[in-house]
């Protein structure tokens, strides 16, 4: 069950009754972000992280950024040596050469007869984990940041009208004005996206004007305005599509045909009336005016008030004024697709036939002080993850022991946190570059 974020407290009453809305207003579940006990829960996970880092940050930081020490350890003893003649000297700056060139930080050392090379990379590695619960930190720190001081707010607005910002962000001084309102379906007429065209206008003037969809916000004056909603307004419609004919239209199922004449002859004429706005009867000297909408009409038989049974648009109807020479001769209410008025009324001469909903748009407006720092987090978090999954701390020894003139025994032996396979086939690579650098230096004594 998914609780709203943020809603009045009538709303958890509605939607869940009086107990329970109740336990949700009492324990902070309808405003997580802010309340008491979830930034607790942050502190002792930061502490949490604090503490298990503290007592590694010495040693990572050592294996990381230190050089590798050539020395010999068990590793090296327990190795199989491999027998070649070449000079112990020329066999370590060969095998100290190829290994740089792959990337590997060297350090070697010797004695009289001994060569050691200790060689390693991807040591910055050893941080990663530490990389990753700082990014943790940071973001549980621009979450508490967001949610003690951030807030987000729903707005509905209908197309062409206005909001203040500074009614909801004091100080900020300009209007956010809702253009257009546009939505758009699949062949099926299923919604697949809706949108808002929102203009910033300041001191009249317009500053900025762009189209808001899902994940698409409008990001001004340190507010972010999102598209989060939309709705149909059960008190307005945009324009109303009405047919005209001479004859009553009587039938309670409609006409079979916006352009078939109820009594024949003569087709109906087509109206397309704006919402509240006068448009004369084509051919006559009359007038009509759509007054009002509900959308689930319903109608009280002992007073005879109309109102809506619901906001669902279950049976549209419009209340339609008709004037001549200014005056209201007739009016009434028209069902949409429906007949009911008689022949001899004025109104019987027009047919409900369709309507354009007025949309409202639900826009989102938030305030994140937070959200910098936890972009920062994430991109800190990329960077520990990589480390920590990515890159392999490989470290690889080699021991030269010169058993004779022209006359070397070579260990090579190493560990690696990951990818252990391919570490052990670099291995043997180096083995096998070992073996090979005693044919070549029997090539250049047959040169001489």
């Amino acid at each position: 069950m998914f609780i709203p974020q943020n809603a009045p407290h009538d709303e958890y009453v509605s939607r869940y009754g009086q107990t329970l809305g109740g336990f949700v207003h009492l324990t902070g579940l309808g405003t997580v972000y802010r309340v008491w006990w979830y930034l607790l829960l942050i502190v002792l996970v930061l502490i949490n992280l604090l503490v298990c880092s503290a007592g590694r940050i010495r040693r990572s930081f050592r294996q990381a950024f230190s050089r590798p020490r050539a020395q010999d350890n068990e590793l090296l003893q327990d190795t199989r040596p491999i027998e070649v003649e070449v000079e112990p000297a020329r066999l370590r700056d060969a095998l100290a050469r190829r290994l740089r060139a792959k990337g590997y930080s060297v350090d070697s050392a010797e004695n009289s007869s001994l060569r050691l090379i200790a060689a390693q990379r991807g040591a910055v590695s050893r941080i990663g984990f530490l990389i990753t619960h700082l990014s943790i930190i940071t973001i549980l720190v621009a979450g508490a940041i967001n949610g003690r001081l951030g807030y987000r707010h729903q707005q509905n607005v209908r197309i062409g009208e206005s909001f203040a910002a500074g009614d909801i962000e004091p100080g900020a001084d300009f209007d956010v004005r809702l253009d257009d309102f546009q939505i758009e379906t699949t062949e099926t007429g299923q919604v697949r996206d809706y949108k808002s065209v929102l203009t910033v206008v300041r001191g009249g003037q317009t500053v900025l004007t762009k189209t808001v969809e899902v994940n698409h916000p409008l990001i001004y004056g340190g507010l972010g305005f999102y598209q989060a909603s939309y709705g149909q307004e059960p008190s307005a419609i945009r324009n109303a599509g009405l047919l005209y004919s001479e004859s009553a239209f009587e039938s309670t199922d409609g006409i079979e045909s916006p352009h078939e004449s109820p009594h024949g002859g003569t087709p109906p004429e087509e109206l397309l009336l704006p919402f509240r706005q006068k448009a004369p009867v084509p051919g006559t000297d009359l007038e009509v005016v759509i007054t009002d909408y509900v959308p689930h009409f319903v109608k009280d038989l002992s007073t005879g008030v109309v109102s809506s049974r619901s906001d669902e648009p279950k049976l549209p109807a419009i209340k339609l004024d008709v004037l001549q020479d200014g005056k209201v001769v007739d009016s009434g209410w028209l069902i949409e697709g429906m007949d009911f008025h008689s022949r001899g009324t004025l109104l019987g001469r027009f047919h409900f036939a369709w309507y354009t909903p007025q949309f409202y748009a639900g826009i989102d407006v938030a305030k994140n002080p937070g959200v910098s720092l936890l972009f920062v987090g994430f991109a800190i978090a990329s960077v520990g993850i990589f480390l920590s999954f990515f890159v392999p701390w490989e470290r690889i020894w080699i021991k030269i022991d010169q058993q004779g003139p022209g006359r070397s025994h070579v260990r090579i032996t190493g560990t690696s946190s990951k990818g252990q396979g391919g570490f052990k086939r670099q291995l043997e690579r180096l083995r096998e570059f070992a073996s090979r650098e005693e044919g070549s230096e029997k090539g250049d004594e047959g040169g001489r």
